[in-house]
């Protein structure tokens, strides 16, 4: 159990460490928005899609906490992990306004598309790894919550008219709350 425990940690510093800028670059794109309120044109589609890739950030560190009795890890694991992370920081880094950017609609139209497709990227690895890592069956309510989040990703990203994406932004925020419940174990 020694061993199995070492080689998480290994592996959870890397994961943990992308998982933490991450979050910095969502924040720090809040913080933006804040602070250049007075000449920002606001957007909240933008925010949405923010705010559920830090729901989904969140959620995916605390279910890292379930892999530390794993006993065996190979390469392909622990890069199913780092594909994963490295999506959600794309995503989180295209989505979150800059302090150059004046306009979020104009921003979320010249760089949401990106960021909505390394989501669906994520969403996509993430039934790989729930049924490889986690061992959730690939007919599971869990499952199809993630092909749902990935196809209103993947859908969004394509389809520029206005109201389909705000459409699509409602749908992805409650389905990634009902994922973020339905995935996550209230205590260890």
């Amino acid at each position: 159990m020694r061993q199995t425990m070492e080689a998480f940690h290994w592996i959870v510093v890397p994961i943990s460490t992308i998982l933490g800028l991450s979050l910095a670059r969502l924040l720090g794109g809040y913080v933006a928005a804040v602070k250049g309120r007075a000449g920002l044109r606001f957007d909240w589609l933008p925010l949405v899609f923010a705010a559920a890739i830090l729901g989904a950030a969140l959620q995916f560190w605390w279910a890292l906490l379930e892999l530390s009795g794993r006993e065996h890890w190979s390469l392909s694991a622990f890069t199913l992990l780092v594909a994963m992370i490295l999506a959600l920081f794309t995503a989180a880094a295209l989505i979150s306004p800059s302090d150059a950017d004046s306009d979020l609609r104009r921003a979320f139209e010249r760089d949401g598309h990106w960021a909505l497709l390394a989501l669906a990227t994520f969403h996509t690895l993430a039934i790989v790894a729930n049924s490889w890592l986690w061992g959730v069956p690939l007919i599971s309510v869990d499952q199809a919550l993630q092909l749902l989040l990935a196809l209103l990703c993947a859908a969004t990203a394509f389809v520029r008219r206005r109201r389909f994406q705000e459409g699509a932004a409602l749908v992805y925020l409650l389905s990634s709350l009902a994922d973020i419940l339905v995935a996550s174990i209230s205590t260890y």
